[in-house]
């Protein structure tokens, strides 16, 4: 009798497990390959099958340590009891862990835990291909986005879609240069391949091959990357589906220099563009056409080189010479052609008094001006102030053009005329032809007159000479049609006009092109 009742009380001890079961409120299962979290009510058909698992079960010592594991939390009101189930798919078998304590799940228990929804992972973890990104044969698991299909232990199919973090060398930022072989390698290769590169959002290439696709990106940049990879079904299929790779390309391409601007004539601003400069790169550009140096000036995710093309570049071909790094182990050179078209100049006659003559080629009319102005054009704010095009200063007739052959009483004059004579009566405004800096303000000067110079950054100097009045001061920040003085006749003047220019620092340019936009 006392034996019946023992083996009575030990199966009720195998029925209720380790622990009471009556009093849990959740269940949680947590995909230990993917770090999937599930949440099962404890109301629901798959908490009755993990319950029932946990009770059906016989002690074993078995060695599991390659199996796909769950860990399996009962929450109870006042604690938790963890564990882990272990499924072996081949032999439709399952285990159970705790406390260092092994156990085997009694077959019944273990095949339905095998056609519960919440392990379907494990029909993944047999099935699904292995894939990751080869750069220079070091293989690299990005995410895996999957969504698959695979037959369980009865012959049904069955979905599952989820995130897969490979089991390689985990990196969500690959960094990749001119220099990589990339691929994307799979363990059986899909029926279809697609590769799409975004960037902000905004799909920018896509095609079949990752290395052609992302050769075709020309600039540095931080790139999502989407390898889609298809798997159909077929007759006889145990699975099929689709896996998507994701990861953020870190593109470094070699420094690269663009000609911006198309027409390219003598006395014209050359803009050029250098791209995928590195912040620890260097860059010098020479050309024959150009005779002074620049700075270089950061805009957006560009820099640029503003030159003027020299005015007395004859038409032709130059070559355009970028050295990056130049001096250091890894100099390279790259090289552009710049076309510069013809040109021809107008000439004008110009007859003054001796004594008015006299006083604009007095030298102490050149000096004051070298002492004066040309400072104030030598110092530049280092961003670009200037918004969109430039407006014209004032309306008025032209009287004398840009780079003029001047002959002033029969006399050639040794210099081409800087800017635009725009006539115009005494007292017209004169407007600030775009957002700038003030940088020179002063009456009297011989030759120039009453003059103003605004810098509006990046090299870029309009002045204004022969002024009735000047309405701002040295420092002085003016907007765009702000107006900064009147038409006049100071200095060198037959009349009243204002006498606008438009330079690279000390060099006149083509006050016309400023019109149509700089950069912008």
């Amino acid at each position: 009798m006392k034996r019946i009742l023992f083996m009575v009380l030990l199966s009720f001890l195998l029925l209720i497990g380790c622990g009471n079961v009556n009093d849990v409120t959740e269940i949680e299962a947590v995909n230990l390959q993917n770090g999937d979290n599930i949440i099962i009510p404890i109301d629901s058909r798959d908490a009755d099958i993990i319950l029932e698992a946990i009770n059906k079960k016989v002690k074993t010592d078995e060695d599991i340590s390659s199996l796909l594991n769950y860990e399996i939390t009962l929450k109870k009101n006042n604690e938790q009891e963890a564990y882990k189930i272990y499924f072996d798919l081949e032999n439709q078998a399952a285990y159970l862990a705790k406390d260092d304590k092994l156990y085997k799940i009694k077959d019944n228990a273990a095949k339905k835990l095998l056609l519960s929804d919440v392990f379907s992972y494990v029909y993944v973890d047999a099935t699904i291909y292995d894939s990751y990104v080869d750069i220079n044969g070091k293989k690299i698991s990005p995410y895996i986005e999957y969504s698959w299909n695979s037959k369980n232990i009865n012959g049904h199919f069955v979905s599952s879609a989820g995130t897969l973090t490979g089991k390689y060398e985990k990196n969500s930022k690959i960094p990749v240069s001119q220099s990589e072989l990339i691929d994307v390698k799979y363990e059986k290769q899909p029926d279809n391949q697609s590769i799409k590169v975004y960037s902000e959002g905004n799909l920018i290439n896509s095609g079949t091959n990752i290395k052609d696709v992302l050769s075709n990106i020309k600039y540095d940049g931080e790139y999502l990357v989407e390898c889609h990879g298809q798997w159909h079904l077929k007759e006889g299929s145990r699975f099929y589906g689709n896996q998507t790779l994701k990861f953020n390309a870190l593109i470094d391409r070699p420094a690269d220099i663009n000609i911006i601007t198309r027409e390219n004539y003598p006395g014209n601003i050359l803009l050029i563009s250098v791209e995928n400069l590195n912040e620890d790169e260097d860059v010098t550009i020479t050309t024959d056409a150009v005779k002074i140096d620049n700075d270089i000036y950061a805009y957006k995710d560009k820099n640029y080189y503003i030159f003027p093309i020299d005015l007395y570049a004859k038409p032709g071909e130059y070559k355009v010479s970028a050295v990056i790094n130049k001096g250091r182990s890894n100099e390279y050179t790259v090289e552009k052609t710049l076309t510069v078209a013809d040109k021809s100049f107008k000439t004008q006659y110009l007859t003054v008094s001796e004594e008015m003559n006299e006083t604009n080629n007095d030298n102490a009319a050149i000096f004051e001006f070298a002492q004066l102005v040309k400072p104030a054009r030598t110092e530049s704010a280092k961003e670009k102030l200037w918004e969109g095009t430039f407006i014209m200063p004032v309306e008025g007739e032209l009287t004398t053009d840009f780079a003029e052959i001047r002959y002033v009483n029969n006399e050639l004059s040794s210099s081409r005329h800087s800017g635009l004579d725009l006539a115009a009566p005494t007292g017209t405004p004169v407007k600030a032809p775009n957002n700038g800096i003030v940088t020179f303000s002063m009456e009297g000067l011989l030759s120039p007159g009453n003059t103003a110079v605004i810098d509006h950054g990046m090299g870029i100097f309009t002045s204004y000479y022969h002024l009735n009045t000047i309405n701002v001061e040295k420092g002085d920040e003016v907007k765009k049609g702000d107006i900064i003085g009147t038409v006049g006749t100071t200095g060198f003047s037959t009349g009243p006009h204002l006498h606008y220019a438009v330079s690279i620092y000390n060099t006149y340019v083509n006050p016309y092109q400023t019109l149509s936009g700089i950069i912008d």
